[in-house]
């Protein structure tokens, strides 16, 4: 009998505890995979650790499962250890190739794990998991999908707006039903996701993810259970979609209005809020944003609520709907001519303040 054999029987006889493998930090050493400093990689290679992040997803036997950016493969044994229905990961680095590969063997008997090379921003989650039925959005037992990772702090804040706005159209990973996430942040976005109104940490990120979701900080990972240690501490975030969001404007409308209104978070909400019109109408425009949302222009962003905010997001969406040449305003790109050139409406940081 082979080793994988020997191996691949124990683990679906137990299906809780895989049988001796080469230790992570084996592994690392043995392919000598350095972390690649430019793709803000970090080896979580305390087993303990693995599996609380695992635990903190709930019950996810016999469910289906995406990793994003597995490296390695701590958090992945962590996950086949309890028994999934169907894993797949995603990586970016090939040099994971080989651990991932090994790992696909001795889950094979028992469960099902594909192996994606490639850039989680370009993948189709709703390709993920072809037998998995979709689930009625509005049931009280959420769609049996689960995402989990260690994610790469250089994406971090992108990832989880592509994520939140895929949450509010319900494609991707949603077009399951209510899938969770399960996630690392450097210890200060996991405290924005989270900030409640007049906290420091309250940022565009904690509004976002409040309007869709219930986010929850579950606990925070030493930077010493790194390798490489990172600058920063480490925050795991759990994120589960509302069955009734607290808005019906378009996540794209939404997220514009809120980027403005956090732009000078500690001035006046009036002036963010004052960058979404033309020169020409911004005084009049910005009054009456004000007054329909009968919120306070003098009040500092981190001081509204979310149904502030959300009041001044319909506020906005009305007057566009009344003005539809203003949608296209945007303050930051270049004027050609006199005119403004519509831009990106990006360039936020990973800090997101």
């Amino acid at each position: 009998m082979s080793a994988s054999t020997k191996i691949s029987k124990a683990l679906t006889s137990t299906g809780i505890r895989l049988p001796p493998l080469p230790t992570i930090r084996d592994l690392v050493k043995l392919y000598q995979l350095r972390a690649i400093k430019q793709l803000s990689q970090n080896f979580l290679m305390d087993e303990r650790l693995t599996d609380k992040i695992v635990r903190a997803a709930g019950n996810i036997r016999d469910h289906y499962v995406l990793e994003v950016g597995p490296g390695p493969g701590g958090i992945t044994r962590s996950i086949i250890r309890q028994n999934p229905r169907h894993l797949v990961v995603v990586e970016k680095d090939r040099r994971f190739m080989p651990t991932m590969e090994m790992l696909a063997e001795v889950a094979q008997p028992f469960m099902r794990m594909d192996i994606v090379q490639g850039d989680i921003l370009d993948y189709r989650v709703e390709d993920a998991f072809p037998d998995c039925t979709p689930h009625d959005w509005m049931d009280r037992k959420r769609a049996p999908v689960h995402l989990i990772g260690n994610l790469p702090f250089a994406i971090s804040t992108r990832l989880l707006i592509n994520w939140l706005r895929d949450m509010s159209l319900r494609t991707g990973a949603w077009s399951y039903g209510r899938a969770s996430l399960t996630l690392t942040f450097q210890k200060e976005v996991a405290e924005r996701i989270v900030a409640p109104i007049l906290s420091d940490q309250r940022c565009r990120l904690s509004v976002m993810n409040q309007i869709w979701s219930t986010p929850e900080l579950r606990f925070m990972i030493s930077g010493r259970a790194f390798v490489p240690k990172p600058e920063v501490d480490v925050g795991v975030v759990t994120i589960v979609p509302l069955q009734t969001p607290l808005t019906q404007v378009h996540f794209d409308t939404v997220e514009k209005v809120v980027r403005h209104i956090f732009s000078m978070r500690q001035k006046y909400c009036r002036r963010g809020v004052a960058n979404l019109y033309p020169p020409a109408v911004r005084e009049e425009l910005t009054e009456q944003t004000f007054k329909r949302a009968d919120v306070d222009p003098l009040a500092r962003s981190f001081q509204l609520s979310v149904a502030e905010c959300l009041r001044i997001v319909e506020a906005y969406d009305g007057l566009v709907r009344e003005r539809p040449e203003i949608a296209a305003y945007d303050y930051r790109a270049p004027k050609v001519k006199g005119a403004a050139v519509e831009g990106d409406g990006q360039g936020e940081s990973e800090t997101d303040r």
